[in-house]
């Protein structure tokens, strides 16, 4: 499933990151989007330098 994308765009990438966080930031609690976005974060750069490795 994962070779069905060939690459996904950066500027999609970017405006799913921004609706989760806005997702987190007005239905959740402070506790719960703080977590939430060091686990998005995380998942969102690994999956950009996985992307990107062969620029290193």
């Amino acid at each position: 499933m994962a070779q069905a994308i060939d690459k996904i765009p950066t500027w999609l990438m970017i405006t799913v990151y921004v609706l989760i966080l806005t997702i987190l930031g007005v239905f959740t609690d402070l506790f719960t989007f703080l977590v939430g976005t060091v686990i998005i974060t995380l998942i969102f750069a690994g999956g950009y330098d996985r992307e990107n490795l062969h620029g290193h």
